[in-house]
């Protein structure tokens, strides 16, 4: 099996039935997709599931496994098979609820979460680790890491460092979830306090908020996590 180095794709549908009729066979895992050339047969891609009617992505992992190169009729254009990892089970079954109409954006959330890539700093005894936000909300964020993952549950102190000239952030959080994907590695962060930290928290993501173009919804919350507060 091939795996490809540090290679990101965009998987685009346009609607929640076009997202229905894609999902081929769902015992496997197995999305089919209408592209050919960029997806070699073999390899392993980082994928960003996106349905442009719900402004919605969800990230998955994903081997191509297959192809379809001579179409039979209108009905059945030419593209890839492709696999959903065991990791992204519970990502592929979200993407079945949002095409069944089980589930919808946002449900459940009582704050908005934006995309927003900072340098951040985590504390595990005895040193910081480096590593990098991926979205942030006004009581949580996604640390992708490379340094060691801390248990679910346990409390982790992070600084989060705006831009070069800002004051840095300084939350004491609690690890929600986490992603063990190797490529997407994080954890999914409660931001709990001090009040005047997540109050700059509040501001830093309203100012994201309010340029952002494309609302984060799944790009990296598991199913189940409602706000990083709980893990259902």
């Amino acid at each position: 099996m091939k795996r490809t180095g540090g290679v990101k794709i965009r998987l685009e549908y346009g609607d929640v039935a076009t997202l229905a009729n894609s999902l081929v066979d769902r015992s496997r895992r197995l999305l089919f997709y209408p592209a050919i050339g960029r997806l070699q047969l073999g390899e392993m891609y980082d994928a960003d599931v996106a349905v442009s009617q719900l402004r919605l992505q969800v990230p998955v992992r994903v081997l191509v496994v297959g192809r379809r190169t001579l179409p039979q009729g209108s009905r059945l254009p030419r593209g890839s098979y492709l696999e959903v990892v065991p990791e992204d089970a519970a990502r592929f079954e979200r993407l079945c609820q949002v095409a069944d109409g089980s589930w919808l954006p946002q449900s459940g959330r009582s704050h908005p979460r934006v995309r927003a890539n900072l340098m951040a700093r985590y504390y595990v005894p005895p040193r910081f680790f480096m590593g990098e936000t991926i979205d942030i909300s006004p009581d949580g964020l996604f640390l992708r890491v490379n340094g060691p993952l801390l248990e679910v549950g346990k409390g982790v102190l992070v600084r989060l460092r705006p831009s070069l000239l800002a004051p840095r952030i300084e939350l004491e959080a609690r690890v929600c979830w986490l992603d063990t994907v190797e490529s997407r590695k994080g954890m999914g962060l409660y931001c709990f306090g001090p009040p005047r930290e997540l109050e700059k928290l509040m501001e830093l993501t309203n100012k994201f908020l309010a340029r952002a173009s494309l609302p984060v919804d799944l790009v990296s919350q598991p199913p189940g996590a409602d706000d990083f507060g709980e893990v259902k």
